[in-house]
């Protein structure tokens, strides 16, 4: 019976998911980071399945530098999705010199016998454990991305991480194995550990891909300054309020919370902000991030045209900004308290009614602690 060896099969799987991204794939910058790094993963498959299944020279020298070159290339792909990764380009080159003390102990491998798959396995590690910290990290590590994804983003980068740290176990058996075995189950090894991660890691991601954040539950409203330090803090919530003053100007002047592809560096640039002081401030004042505080907005707005209009439910979603009904109604039910559909058929609350109540979070905010201090 005619059989087609395990790494080409995976590879095909990993063509048929790289295709798809290429065609149907989110955009920006987290979508060409999704298909560099399943094309980087697909060289390495393909480059694996070659070297075990012909076992030439060429193809002995060539995997362990395809290998070496997958957690920069994953490093450099994740890591661009941060608003200060520019300004890090300057040190970009120094991902190379991994590549090449592997290429190097490689090329003199018959002369000195340096354990090459091991090199391997802790350059995996490192960056393994790089990207599970950067996936740890706030919205301003993530601001290349949607501010609808960053939650599905984060995960993507947690996946990316945790599967280099396991693909460098199985570079750390394949090691022992030849130490202690000249390379009797290595082959098993590769088939059943590496190539394994690597398919299950790129479905993962595409699926990630589509997937809405999370919803960070959170009922604060604002930090209160301490007794001990007024005149510090006040000048602190000063700085943050004029911070969302400016914010709240842009979003509602430009009706950016209505762009579904909307990131916090697009709103950093068009308030001329930076985005750490943009994250910083609502996460002070707000005790929410600003994903949740953007959807504030167009829930607002969803609110306003579920009581004025008689547009279809789907309708107002994307007039809104949302993409997805589940993110959707999630965040409505955060924010009213019940369904959209609800929302429209219950009596609303008489202060609804006004015409001077204070459209969005930021300007809820401001009026409720200007009547606090009345």
């Amino acid at each position: 019976m005619f059989e087609i060896p395990l790494p080409f099969v995976v590879a095909l799987l990993l063509a048929i998911l790289l295709v798809r991204l290429i065609l149907r794939g989110p955009g920006g910058q987290i979508g060409r980071s999704l298909r560099i790094f399943v094309a980087a993963s697909l060289a390495l498959v393909v480059m694996v399945g070659l070297r075990w299944q012909f076992d030439l020279m060429v193809f002995r020298f060539l995997r362990p530098l395809c290998a070496a070159m997958l957690p920069p290339i994953a490093w450099m792909c994740f890591a661009a999705l941060g608003a200060q990764e520019k300004l890090r380009s300057r040190w970009t080159w120094m991902h190379i010199i991994p590549v090449l003390i592997i290429f190097i102990a490689s090329v003199t491998w018959s002369r000195w016998h340096i354990p090459v798959d091991f090199l391997i396995s802790v350059q995996f590690s490192g960056y393994g454990i790089a990207l599970m910290v950067l996936a740890s990290r706030g919205e301003d590590h993530f601001a290349q991305a949607r501010l609808g994804d960053v939650g599905s983003v984060r995960g993507i980068v947690a996946v990316v991480g945790g599967a280099l740290i396991f693909s460098a176990l199985v570079d750390g058996l394949i090691a022992l194995d030849f130490r202690n075995t000249q390379g009797t189950h290595a082959a098993a090894i590769v088939g059943y550990g590496q190539l394994v991660v690597l398919v299950v890691l790129a479905i993962l991601m595409t699926r990630l891909g589509r997937l809405s954040p999370q919803s960070v539950t959170s009922d604060g409203t604002g930090t209160a300054p301490a007794q001990d330090h007024d005149r510090q803090a006040d000048q602190d919530i000063g700085e943050d309020d004029a911070i969302l003053a400016a914010i709240d100007d842009v979003v509602i002047g430009q009706h950016l919370y209505r762009d579904p592809d909307l990131t916090l560096d697009r709103l950093a640039r068009r308030a001329v902000i930076p985005a750490r002081q943009i994250s910083g401030a609502i996460n002070r004042r707000f005790g929410r991030n600003v994903s949740q505080v953007v959807n504030e907005y167009r829930i607002a707005e969803a609110q306003s045209l579920l009581r004025k209009t008689e547009k279809p439910v789907t309708e107002i979603m994307f007039e809104c900004g949302f993409q997805t009904k589940s993110n959707f109604n999630r965040e409505f039910l955060r924010v009213t308290g019940m369904g959209p559909r609800a929302y429209r058929t219950a009596d609303p609350h008489p202060d609804e009614r006004q015409s001077d109540q204070p459209f969005g979070p930021i300007r809820k905010l401001f009026s409720q602690n200007a009547g606090s201090r009345e």
